[in-house]
This record gives structure tokens, sequence and C-alpha cells, in this order.
């Protein structure tokens, strides 16, 4: 990716966003697929759980990358501030 830094973060974030709200989606697929006892062709509801499970590792990987402390609280599931190395030492 071309462009300047701050362009790669906001992708970042985005980046984060779309795989924190994809993987919600896709364990809430499989969580119903499971009550329903409803399988897709060559995927086990346990493939689908993995899956939600890789997005949410690639969401936080691209909340931090972001530097967007808004989007790594999203992600993250609680408030979380940057620490400025300057001020605590």
């Amino acid at each position: 990716m071309t462009g300047s830094s701050d362009d790669q973060k906001k992708a970042r974030g985005e980046l984060a966003q779309h795989a924190f709200e994809t993987a919600g989606r896709v364990q809430l697929l499989a969580e119903r697929m499971d009550i329903v006892d409803w399988r897709i062709d060559g995927y086990s509801t346990d493939q689908l759980k993995e899956l939600a499970n890789l997005l949410r590792g690639t969401a936080i990987r691209a909340a931090l990358a972001s530097d967007d402390e808004k989007i790594v609280s999203m992600v993250m599931g609680k408030p979380m501030n940057r620490l400025d190395p300057d001020e605590n030492g």
C-alpha cells in the first residue's frame, strides 16, 4: 500500500472495524446453524467459529496498528488509552 503513514493507519483502522464486525456475524451464523442443525457444504460450524476467532485476532492487530484509541477500545471491548512514555518516566 502506498501513501502516507496516516493513510495507512486509517486503512488499518477501517480493516479492524470490518474484521471485528464480520467476526461477530460469522460467530452468530455458526451459533444459529448449530441451533437448527444446519450445515454449509464443506464447512462445519466449528470451522466457522475458528474463522470468527481468526478475524477477531486480525481486528485486534489491525486496531493496534491504527493507533486509534476508539477503534482499539471497540475491538478490545473496554476503554483503552495510549500511554505516553514521556509522562510516565
